[in-house]
């Protein structure tokens, strides 16, 4: 119809006309469930993109009458981890536990001699108080013409240096990396150390901070930009209460976070700034498939979950041949990621690892051309088709992941942090941010400490007495 006589109708009629569709799209969705082979299954973690906090979990089933549950254990490949004695060197306090009368006859022991026969540590953390640190600027007269010359203060004593560089790096690590709320930051230093700061106090420090490591973040893209192989992805951010999107452009040794209002391809564009990488590493959002680079990546983690959900959704007798092709296509990726984890940890010499790439591209073509009636594996089917080129990429190029797993995990913190705390009060703390967390991101990939980088990173060193022995790490 068109919009002259849409607009002719009466609103009973145009009632009538909704209803009409309604009844048309629920009949359409019907035969299209019937055709995929029923009801779909529940959507989880271990089929789909949904994460695993908003995921169905099943209860843990009871354990039989008359037998107590199974203690769990360490997770899976767990290192496990022992508790080891310090060395004599480095032990503060030695208390001797030296007996002073014979448990034989009750005489009395001399107190010097003896044999160390066993020994026992505990570590204990001594009590904390705030080191307060005054400058006081002395004037003196000259004798010569009688002029009096004040001294200047030293560095990190400015208008705005009111907290020290461990003070502030110590309330940034609890606040940005362990997502510790600025009202609850209050009660741990107070209680903690001693020290009776501000909420608003708190936000100043740490977004100073956060604006002063902006500069080595910005060297840190430099990196990321400058590598052949690059992993991105996005996820949601909340900035002054509008939903604003968090980036991250990583490879494994670097990692770039920063926020942005919109999550196109500008953002990825403006970021490569002109650059042309040789893969590009992502999920399947549009954005991030028109990187500008030479070949890409899909991440075959998402894949396999959408393949468990088509083995899940293909159902019945007739489904048959379209649920073995979604276990055939999940076996042969997991079977190309295996080689390809044999082949980096050096367990395949390159004749053997030919030969098994031949074979799994030659299976996958074989599978995306396979006859499949419509319905989820043909979706995936159609996708794969798509995306042939970027789906077996890692097979050729030894510094591929298979998985965009890394950027995710760059991400995660991200998602934990806005979940605590709602979000940022201005653009200028979001970026504050995205340099800390770009910072301390790649000091965790290169074995660095984080905390040590964030003292630096506060402000110069305070000059203190050896009575505290506080130094810089």
């Amino acid at each position: 119809m068109s919009d002259a006589e849409l607009e002719a109708l009466s609103p009973a009629a145009l009632v009538q006309l909704v209803r009409a569709l309604q009844a048309q799209v629920t009949a359409l969705e019907a035969e299209l469930a019937q055709l995929r082979g029923g009801d779909p299954p529940r959507k989880t973690a271990a089929n789909s993109s949904v994460p695993p906090a908003k995921g169905w979990k099943a209860r843990r089933a009871e354990p039989p009458a008359g037998t107590e549950r199974r203690k769990r254990g360490p997770r899976f490949a767990h290192a496990g981890v022992s508790r080891t004695r310090v060395p004599g060197s480095q032990v503060d306090i030695v208390l001797p536990c030296r007996p002073s009368h014979c448990d034989g006859c009750g005489a009395d022991l001399p107190r010097w001699g003896g044999t160390v026969v066993a020994r026992r540590q505990v570590t204990e953390v001594p009590p904390v108080r705030p080191v307060v640190i005054e400058a006081r600027r002395v004037r003196v007269c000259c004798r010569r013409c009688g002029h009096g010359t004040a001294g200047r203060y030293p560095d990190g004593f400015g208008a705005t240096g009111a907290f020290g560089p461990r003070l502030v790096a110590t309330a940034a690590l609890l606040h940005e990396e362990h997502h510790v709320a600025y009202a609850r930051l209050v009660e741990v230093f107070a209680g903690l150390f001693g020290v009776h700061l501000s909420e608003g106090a708190l936000v100043e420090a740490v977004g100073r901070l956060g604006q002063a490591l902006r500069p080595r973040a910005e060297m840190i893209a430099e990196e990321v930009r400058a590598s052949p192989v690059i992993g991105s992805d996005e996820t949601s951010a909340r900035v002054d209460g509008v939903n604003w999107w968090e980036w991250v452009f990583q490879t494994p040794t670097a990692a770039y976070h920063t926020i942005q209002r919109r999550r196109n391809t500008e953002v990825v564009l403006t970021f490569l700034n002109g650059t042309i990488p040789r893969v590009w590493t992502s999920d399947l959002w549009k954005p991030q498939l028109k990187a500008p680079a030479v070949q890409y990546q899909i991440c075959l983690a998402h894949q396999l979950r959408d393949l468990t959900y088509a083995m899940q959704a293909e159902t019945g007798p007739a489904r048959a041949p379209a649920r073995a092709w979604a276990e055939a296509m999940a076996t042969l990726l997991r079977r190309a990621i295996h080689i390809h984890h044999e082949q980096q940890a050096g367990r395949l010499d390159e004749a053997t690892y030919a030969v098994a790439l031949v074979d799994i591209e030659a299976a996958c073509d074989a599978l995306l051309a396979a006859p499949l009636l419509a319905g989820w594996s043909y979706d995936l089917q159609t996708r794969y088709q798509v995306h042939r080129t970027g789906l077996l990429t890692f097979l050729h190029h030894p510094g591929v992941p298979p998985t965009n797993n890394a950027s995710e995990r760059s991400l995660r913190p991200s998602v934990v942090h806005r979940k605590v705390t709602g979000g940022f009060r201005s653009e200028a703390f979001a970026q504050g941010y995205a340099a800390l967390r770009t910072v301390a991101d790649t000091a965790r990939k290169r074995g660095h400490d984080v905390y040590g980088l964030l003292v630096r990173a506060a402000g110069p060193h305070l000059p203190i007495t050896t009575q505290y022995g506080i130094a810089l790490p």
